[in-house]
């Protein structure tokens, strides 16, 4: 039995409750797999997950629930797609392999030794095939795919139909795009699902767009779900269905505004139903018909097929197997941690962590000045997310759906078994200050125990470690846990911290002086008296210390940003600083401080994926 998977599940034993197939019954009866993808859909917008009280209505998913096991906590990891299928590919914790950040500026190695999860499948025999996303941060490992571009049912294009095969399949149609239409469109084009029955989320405006996007957003999860009926009808043609795993599941959380992109549960929460074939109900402990509540991530799903297939986990990889003829119900249920992370969603630089455990969530914002609303131009091409933002300027929102646009702060705490919605921030309750203090502590050493590079400026470990960034986070992991007490420093009050605070910024390790400056800036007009300490990172030799220190200082009305911001992105070395740079700018414009900013393209020479979009919105000459 792998160690991995014994350690992760606390096997439950009863002797001789489970027996595992001989090597020769596995041989024979290794399943087939088949995952259909739909792009950004959380579950919370599926009648499946609302007894059927509102949400999309989804025959054929629900189909596969009567046959197979509803996933009721499911969670992509990350809350947007390129983070979240590296995940899923490589069966491990992203930011550990600088695969975090959506999009990339630079694809980089698997970590050595580890293959994507596909290629030990092929290695035993099976067909692998995607049709046709991949979107992956990391190189695409040649070996994971024999058709890696490929449409659905490409499972037909094996050369021997015993064969067993993984397939995947994304579906397009429920993708953010699709919300992204006209004000007009409300008049022009009727929807099937009627605005006045859909569920508006308590943090979005009750308003006219805001039920027409919900009612579009049903009709496209509604048309997913009709391929998805195709799919089935193909697996059953074939002969096929009766040996093959279907999984169903959102490739990320969304597509409303605030979900995709966002660590919030419509962001990280997906949809996931698990079809078991005929063929394997009588083999596997967790029988057909039943809702789990056990935690599972997108890194458990590579590894849960290795296990169905008989192979051993990898050491490597991070995730441990969910199904399987050695996992009961019991253990499944007991399954109660879970991870979710952000970095940067486009142009769009945010450093959220999030820890769920049992029914509390906890999230540490390392950023805390910044509201989550921070302009973000693919998100703001929504007209419901522009109207959500009008009201909130003409002060016409209550205070569950200012939220967003309001400093998110360093700490979240919620019991998503009350508030499900993440509405009442229990971080400064006393009477879960216990609580806090232990998820806080859980979630600090996960990070450290993976070299998350997050603590790491983008354009710090691209520059230095983008060869190997696995062994980079290795390499680096005492500078690490210093950059993760500095920013915790975030979580106490000034006069504990202000020695170590000026220690930081005045540390010959850039980083350190980066969080001595973010810290400032946390702080606003309590780090008045590190003025001194911040002017003198005016003249820093890194670009990305200077623009926080900027930013610290601003807060204070201590300097106007505009010529030393300029400086900045002068002197940045790379693209990735410049973008780095200009999040900053915009913060600066965004959080009402009374700043304007206006650039020349001239003023930024080091230019990255990315920068054009902030550009437009800082209203370039």
């Amino acid at each position: 039995m792998n160690n991995k998977l014994a350690k992760g599940i606390g096997f439950l034993w009863a002797s001789g409750s489970f027996a595992l197939l001989s090597a020769e019954e596995v041989k024979q009866e290794r399943p087939n797999f088949v995952w259909f993808m739909t792009e950004d859909v959380s579950k919370h917008y599926l009648s499946l997950y609302n007894n059927g009280e509102y949400g999309a209505v989804t025959p054929n998913v629900e189909r596969l629930a009567d046959e197979g096991i509803v996933f009721n906590n499911a969670y992509s990891n990350a809350p947007v797609s390129s983070a979240a299928r590296s995940t899923l590919i490589t069966g491990c914790y992203a930011p550990r392999l600088g695969a975090s950040f959506h999009r990339k500026l630079e694809q980089v190695p698997m970590p050595e030794g580890l293959k994507m999860f596909p290629a030990y499948l092929r290695n035993i025999g099976y067909h692998t095939s995607n049709a046709s996303k991949t979107d992956y941060n990391c190189f695409l490992d040649k070996t994971a795919w024999d058709i890696v571009d490929g449409k659905m049912g490409d499972w037909r294009k094996r050369p021997d139909k015993h064969m067993p095969f993984f397939h995947v399949r994304t579906n397009a149609v429920t993708h953010e795009g699709k919300l992204q239409f006209k004000k007009t469109a409300l008049q022009e084009v009727p929807t099937i699902n009627s605005p006045s029955k859909v569920f508006v989320h308590p943090y979005h405006p009750d308003t006219e767009l805001f039920r027409y996007t919900y009612a579009t957003f049903y009709d496209r999860i509604q048309d997913s779900d009709k391929e998805l009926g195709q799919l089935i009808d193909m697996l059953e043609a074939d002969g096929e269905l009766d040996n093959t795993f279907i999984f169903y599941f959102g490739d990320n959380g969304g597509s409303l505004p605030g979900t995709k992109g966002y660590t919030t549960e419509t962001g990280l929460q997906v949809p996931l139903v698990v079809y078991v074939p005929k063929k394997w109900r009588d083999k596997l402990p967790v029988k057909i018909d039943t809702r789990a509540n056990g935690l599972v991530s997108f890194m458990d799903f590579g590894p849960t097929l290795l296990h169905l297939a008989g192979i051993d986990i990898p050491d490597d990889m991070d995730g441990i197997p969910f199904l399987g003829t050695d996992i009961s119900l019991e253990q499944l249920e007991a399954r109660d941690e879970v991870y979710g992370y952000g970095d940067r969603f486009d142009e769009l630089y945010a450093f959220n962590r999030t820890l769920r455990k049992g029914d509390f969530k906890y999230s540490r914002n390392f950023q805390p000045y910044h509201s989550k609303s921070l302009y973000a131009f693919y998100r703001y091409k929504q007209a419901a997310f522009r109207e959500w933002r009008e009201l909130y300027e003409m002060g016409k929102l209550n205070s569950v759906q200012r939220h967003f646009f309001e400093p998110q702060g360093a700490e979240e705490l919620y019991d998503l078994s009350v508030d499900p919605y993440e509405i009442h921030n229990l971080a400064d309750d006393p009477e879960y200050k216990a609580k806090l203090k232990e998820l806080r502590r859980i979630l600090k050493e996960k990070m450290l125990d993976e070299y998350d590079l997050g603590f790491f400026p983008e354009c710090e470990w691209l520059e230095n470690g983008k060869q190997n960034p696995t062994k980079f986070g290795r390499d680096n992991s005492i500078s690490l846990r210093r950059y993760s007490d500095i920013a915790d420093l975030e979580l106490y009050s000034f006069k504990q911290i202000e020695g170590k605070l000026r220690e930081a910024l005045s540390s010959l390790d850039p980083v350190d002086r980066y969080w001595g400056a973010t810290v400032c800036a946390s702080f606003g007009r309590e780090s008045f008296s590190l003025n001194k300490e911040l002017k003198k990172l005016l003249n820093d030799s890194q670009a990305y210390v200077r623009s926080r220190a900027i930013v610290a200082l601003s807060k204070v009305k201590q300097i106007d940003p505009a010529n030393p911001m300029r400086e900045a992105l002068k002197i940045a070395k790379t693209g990735a600083e410049s973008l780095l740079i200009l999040n900053d700018i915009t913060y600066l414009q965004d959080a009402g401080l009374g700043y304007q900013f206006v650039l020349d393209a001239a003023d930024v020479p080091q230019k990255c994926n990315g920068v054009d979009w902030r550009l437009k919105y800082l209203k370039v000459k």
